[in-house]
């Protein structure tokens, strides 16, 4: 659970990140965003890769907790379950684009201790969710591919519109989202495929809206 203070420090870098990039934005700044002096700053963190590491923390409680908000565990199928945590998953995505762009942007920058850490987080807290789903789905309908790859491969489809999003900016977030969950049971074989058509309607997709 992310501390009040470094959320403290999170809310204040967000804003000068968002509106001026991450490199430009100097500690002094930051310290200034969130009403603290250099000193009491500095008590938290010792560098922007601090800064950075933490925005990491928070966002992943912050999927966290929504996800969690759904009530998933309450669908009575695995098909059900996964179709939730997929309409879960992208209406948070959809809320939460520019923290993700930023992510996604600056991540690489992250000294080595701290990108093994978020990577971790990554895994375990969305990659290895869709894997179990998947597994649980597995076992009463046949998933065409490898599951831990598949795994991988929903983390980042779901991730589409803030990664590559421009490329279809013409378009609504429902007709995209939409698009997005054909691709992804099309993928999973045509008893998936069959499976999700008749399960869908017991999950509210309009949610995507």
């Amino acid at each position: 659970m992310i501390k009040s203070k470094h959320i403290q420090i999170v809310d204040g870098a967000l804003k000068l990140f968002y509106a001026q990039g991450f490199h430009p934005t100097s500690i002094r700044e930051i310290a200034e965003s969130c009403n603290m002096s250099m000193g009491q700053l500095y008590h938290y963190i010792s560098s922007k890769d601090d800064v950075l590491y933490l925005v990491h923390q928070y966002f992943h409680q912050l999927r966290s907790d929504f996800v969690k908000a759904q009530n998933i565990e309450q669908y009575a199928t695995p098909m059900e379950r996964l179709i939730k945590y997929l309409v879960a998953n992208m209406v948070f995505v959809s809320e939460n684009k520019k923290i993700i762009q930023l992510i996604s942007t600056e991540t690489k920058y992250l000294k080595k201790e701290y990108l093994k850490d978020v990577l971790k987080m990554e895994q375990e807290d969305t990659i290895d969710n869709y894997h179990q789903l998947l597994v649980d789905l597995n076992k009463e309908i046949p998933i065409n591919g490898d599951l831990e790859v598949l795994a991988s491969i929903l983390a980042y489809v779901v991730a589409f519109l803030p990664l590559k999003g421009w490329t279809v900016k013409e378009k609504s977030t429902d007709d995209v989202n939409c698009c997005l969950f054909d691709f992804i049971f099309n993928g999973l074989g045509k008893s998936v495929l069959q499976e999700y058509e008749k399960s869908k309607n017991n999950v509210c997709l309009e949610e995507l809206s």
